[in-house]
């Protein structure tokens, strides 16, 4: 029952690995992770002034008196003239954490399908390859979920902590704020945003599944070392 438990973790595992990383990439390359719907000038507020951004490019569109122009811009343009509504220090340790939890991501994808592959054969024969206190076994599922997990949410709780402090309040140039336009409060996270944070919550499943597997598996061990001891003092 107990090597029936862990299979299921395990295919369960290589499922939601693959759904997080899906997400994370979406997330990346989507750019929805705030957005404007309506915006105001001097005072007044219409739908004609709206913005959505990424962490890489975004959309504003401002309506000067002549009907609305959308303009494209890179947050990283802004950032280098110093006029970006995000933070320099804020947006590279979203780019550094989110990487880093691709790289586990991928890693913990890799080792769980080489994990999964091994249930076809004789277990016996790979026992060996499926240790639990391995980095490539079962146990290195849960290390490379945990870091994936970690990762992730530090990139999540960054973005969330940059949107109250900064980005609910401005989105826009110098220009526009001179000219009378604000975004004060009309800033809301995206679904771009909310992709990773599924992403994070697609990485808990698999690690609870395989804790709960491992735990059974460190139970069926300490029955069978047990039985071993008891069966040597009766030869004995």
């Amino acid at each position: 029952m107990s090597l029936l438990r862990e299979r299921l973790s395990v295919f369960s595992a290589l499922f939601f690995f693959a759904v997080s990383l899906a997400l994370t990439l979406s997330a990346l390359l989507t750019d929805f992770w705030i957005q404007a719907d309506a915006m105001r000038r001097n005072g007044t507020e219409s739908n004609k002034h709206q913005m959505n951004s990424g962490l890489f490019h975004g959309i504003r569109q401002i309506d000067w008196t002549f009907g609305p122009k959308r303009k494209h811009f890179s947050v990283f343009d802004e950032i280098q003239s110093d006029i970006s509504f995000m933070d320099r220090n804020v947006w590279f340790a979203l780019l550094l954490f989110t990487g880093l939890g691709l790289l586990w991501n991928f890693v913990g994808l890799s080792v769980t399908l080489r994990n999964s592959t091994k249930y076809g054969k004789d277990a016996k024969e790979n026992e060996d390859l499926r240790r639990i206190d391995t980095a490539v076994g079962t146990l290195g599922i849960c290390l490379w979920g945990t870091l994936t997990i970690v990762s992730y949410g530090l990139s999540a709780a960054l973005f969330l902590w940059q949107f109250f402090v900064r980005l609910r309040h401005n989105v826009l140039l110098p220009e526009h704020i001179e000219a009378g336009f604000s975004s004060d409060g009309c800033v809301v996270l995206g679904f771009s945003f909310w992709l990773l944070v599924n992403a994070v919550s697609a990485q808990l499943i698999p690690c609870i599944l395989l804790f709960w597997a491992l735990n059974g598996r460190g139970k069926r061990t300490a029955e069978e070392e047990k039985s071993k001891e008891q069966d040597s003092v009766f030869l004995y």
